[in-house]
């Protein structure tokens, strides 16, 4: 081998597949158009380049953000002699990259000197689609594989044995599923690669397809997309006499065809198949992994967006601007100016009256099931549960929204890379509520990037935090952009904007007054005090605009584009899946606040000690003859004392029920809103907390219960199909669970916690009156009008439990007038009585879920 020419240098990853230079310079980086693509969170787009000099193989920094270190010491240039080991990123917790110089092989043809290195094309030219043919051998292990790009999303592969069996098709796998260490890497996955042997190109290769081929996460499919979005099995992809069948085989995610979600569809010519964060092209009969550069609008692109609400006011106008992968914008204005309403609608949340909004070149409103996973938005108000821990918070986050087939380990690997990313892995078992103002921010961000979202958005991050707080979150989230990320923040702040690539200033009425780099703000506005441009633009804000108008001519905003067909909006996971982690959730949050759960905890007690006020001994049984009657007569020595021990339990059972759950739906809102744009049933979220609270009720109800008859009697007489004691605990339970969904109702009506408590109050008031056992309802319309409440029909199930008409007979005659009783009937515990009673408190409880439904599901996210 000729001196001048480079010497084979071998490079591993961690535990990756050994990768082979051959070509000088070579480079590292994040992006696809690097020699070995590492997508790592500490890694830049460019991070190192591979340099061979007279004196051997040269690493030295291309102006990384975090740089490498060589034996712990942080360097910008290190030769490799021998067996060279560097940490990529990070003295402690970055990727360890060995290298090792090899012997130069034997080459009989030699290529010229000026060729291209294999596998890595000429600038600017476009790669050719693969044409069908027979897959490439895969090499064994004595055979070094050629010099390809590396992601750290191509997982290390395992040794091949010299012998495989024989598998029709391609190769078995055209990628491996990362191993634990690896896991992390697999959020963002704008540049993900495949392993396809031979035919490795700067991130866009073509993937022949003969026969049936399998489409999934783990590396028995023939076709591997290491993306956490993926299912193991996801789809299936059949080459038949008319095309390319592409069929989803019960995904959690789905598999889209131009943005909707299919079923099974036969592919055409440039149809845009996506699996999780990935998309194939459909080209020539293959498939073609990524997307063509003409086809990419580049990021975000908001395009003449307008909004006009009911009445005619418009909110926005005419708003446009872009934004690159890897750049920081601030939306910045007065109040009301419609910051907040731009990055609903840029994040797909709301939609624009009138122009479009399109991401990685696709439409975010009409492909939204499509590209979901791929934005992130955080809301102004936290969307973390303050009484859990981080970790606990993101693996509840993790269940919903990742697939239901990733282990919990790897789950855990995701967590644990997202953390690391945002500098929380030492607050992992914090509590959330114990996190300064910029960690909780961190925490809401470390959320969203559990899908690995390209398109990251912030509503008011730095609301309320103190200068240092707000620079914290704002370097943060320029350290996230820099990840290869579009990040659009909106903030009130102009504390920091100098970090941002662009700010777009909106003036009152949703006017663009300003949109540019926030260095050249002077150029067009003629000042560089934000405090004087603010009041610019808040006193003239036509004029505002009419001047960046005339700075920028005005384009016609395009039309908000349609669905073709309906899309099928099927959300992340199965119901039965969000139901079991929502009511898991729920009571690790009732444990987890020790305040709230004393509460709980001494309701019944107290509500049971009360039954002692009631004057009386003789509580639900029967006495020996009484002066003045019949030898041989049994009646209660306090012909009152059971309808009043039964009007404390029914009263306490319908103030248990809730007071449990009036603060629940109204408390967790901003939560349940993000959670369920990205995927959340609504009625699996209601259903989960329903049996929670359906459960603690009955615990509740006992505790009452065996309070009462410990202090006062069992009861003798009475029930139906059950013993009186059981029957009574059924009576009261089934109130308490009705009157539990009267206090979600309230909470899913009103907009505050504060405004809770007084229909909280005038409900159990309005239920003592009319339950029946206080006075008899003997007035015009008052009996017919009692039956609309729970506690009326709670007291009727009660009162039938301990055949309240044996052991009190007066208390099913009571009179009103010296001949005019008032008579309970349905007190008799009969069959027929029981039916209807419980009857109609399923029928109430049904309404009652059917409301908090259509509350949950008709509000806006």
């Amino acid at each position: 081998m000729n001196a001048s020419e480079p010497t084979p240098l071998n490079l591993r990853i961690d535990a990756g597949p050994t990768q082979v230079l051959t070509a000088s310079p070579a480079t590292l980086g994040r992006t696809p158009e690097n020699t070995v693509v590492l997508n790592h969170p500490l890694i830049s787009r460019t991070h190192l380049a591979f340099e061979w000099t007279p004196g051997g193989w040269v690493v030295t920094d291309r102006g990384s953000t975090n740089g490498f270190y060589v034996g712990g010491a942080k360097t910008d240039r290190a030769r490799v002699n021998g067996r060279t080991e560097i940490r990529l990123g990070d003295a402690q917790r970055g990727p360890i990259m060995v290298l090792t110089p090899a012997a130069a092989p034997a080459r009989p043809n030699r290529p010229a000197p000026n060729r291209p290195a294999p596998n890595r094309p000429a600038p600017n030219r476009p790669e050719p689609p693969r044409q069908p043919g027979p897959p490439p051998s895969r090499p064994t292990p004595s055979q070094a594989p050629p010099s390809r790009p590396m992601s750290a999303q191509t997982p290390p592969s395992r040794p091949v044995p010299a012998q495989q069996p024989h598998r029709a098709g391609p190769p078995a796998a055209f990628g491996k599923l990362p191993d634990a260490p690896h896991l992390a890497a697999l959020h963002n996955n704008a540049s993900a690669v495949f392993q396809v042997p031979g035919n490795l190109r700067s991130g866009r290769e073509s993937i022949a397809v003969s026969g049936v081929q399998t489409i999934g996460r783990t590396p028995e499919n023939d076709i591997v997309v290491s993306d956490v979005l993926a299912s193991r099995r996801h789809a299936r992809l059949t080459a038949g006499a008319r095309g390319l069948l592409l069929e989803d085989l019960g995904s959690v995610n789905g598999t889209f065809v131009n943005g909707l979600r299919i079923r099974s569809r036969q592919l055409t010519e440039n149809d845009v198949v996506t699996i999780g964060n990935s998309d194939f092209v459909v080209t020539g009969g293959n498939l073609v992994r990524g997307r063509a550069k003409s086809a990419v609008s580049g990021g975000l692109q908001v395009e003449g967006i307008g909004l006009t609400v009911e009445g005619g006011k418009t909110l926005l106008n005419d708003i446009s601007f872009q934004a690159g992968p890897g750049t920081l914008t601030a939306i910045i204005g007065p109040s009301g100016a419609g910051k907040s309403t731009v990055s609903k609608i840029a994040a797909g949340l709301n939609s624009p009256t009138v122009g479009r909004v399109s991401f990685e070149g696709r439409d975010v409103h009409v492909e939204y099931e499509a590209l979901r996973n791929r934005i992130g938005m955080v809301p102004q108000d936290d969307v973390l549960h303050s009484k859990l821990t981080v970790q606990q918070a993101l693996r509840y986050a993790a269940e919903l929204r990742l697939p239901a087939d990733l282990s919990t380990a790897d789950r855990d690997k995701v967590i644990e890379g997202v953390l690391a990313e945002l500098a929380l892995t030492d607050h992992m078992q914090t509590r959330i509520d114990k996190l300064s103002g910029g960690q909780r921010k961190r925490a809401s961000v470390a959320m969203e990037l559990l899908t690995g979202p390209s398109l990251l958005i912030l509503d008011e991050p730095t609301s309320g935090l103190d200068p240092a707080l707000d620079r914290q979150v704002m370097k943060t989230l320029r350290t996230l952009a820099d990840a290869g990320r579009v990040v659009l923040v909106v903030t009130h702040s102009v504390a920091h904007l100098e970090i941002c690539d662009q700010v777009l200033l909106l003036a009152p009425g949703g006017k663009t007054a300003y949109c540019g780099d926030p260095k050249t703000k002077k150029s067009e506005l003629g000042t560089d005090d934000w405090a004087e441009i603010f009041e610019n633009v808040t006193v003239g804000p036509d004029q505002a605009w009419d001047n960046y108008r005339r700075r920028h001519p005005h384009q016609p905003a395009p039309a908000a584009l349609t669905p073709a067909g309906p899309p099928l909006t099927v959300p992340q996971a199965s119901g039965v899946r969000q139901m079991n982690t929502v009511a898991r959730r729920q009571w690790r949050l009732i444990i987890s606040d020790r305040g709230y759960l004393a509460f709980l905890a001494l309701l019944p007690v107290v509500l049971g000690l009360l039954t002692l006020v009631i004057p009386g001994s003789t509580g639900f049984g029967i006495t020996a003859t009484k002066p003045g009657h019949a030898p041989g007569s049994t009646i209660p020595t306090d012909p009152v004392e059971a309808v009043q021990l039964l009007v404390v339990l029914v009263i306490g059972a319908a103030f248990m029920g809730a007071a449990l759950t009036v603060r629940d739906l109204v408390s967790e809102r901003p939560i349940f809103e993000r959670e369920r744009a990205v995927g959340l049933r609504p009625g699996a979220y209601l259903g989960a907390k329903t049996l929670v609270f359906f459960l603690l009720a009955a615990v509740q109800s006992a505790i009452m219960l065996g309070i009462t008859f410990g202090l006062r009697d069992i009861p003798e007489y009475g029930g139906v199909l059950l013993p009186p004691p059981l029957a009574l605990f059924c009576a009261i339970t089934v109130l308490a669970c009705v009157s539990a969904l009267v206090g979600l109702a309230i909470s899913s009506l009103v907009r505050s916690n504060e405004q809770t408590m007084p229909p909280l109050v005038i409900v159990v008031m309005v239920q003592l009156v009319f339950c029946g056992g206080l006075f008899p309802l003997t007035g015009a319309g008052v009996s017919q009008l009692s039956w609309i409440f729970p506690a009326y029909w709670g007291y009727t199930a009660a009162a039938q439990a301990v055949d309240l008409p044996k052991i009190n007979p007066e208390a099913g005659q009571i009179k009103v007038m010296q001949d005019e009783p008032a008579k309970y009937p349905l007190w008799e515990p009969t069959m027929a009585h029981m039916l209807l009673t419980y009857g109609v408190l399923v029928g109430m409880g049904l309404l009652l879920f059917a409301l908090i439904y259509s509350r949950l599901r008709l509000r806006k996210h």
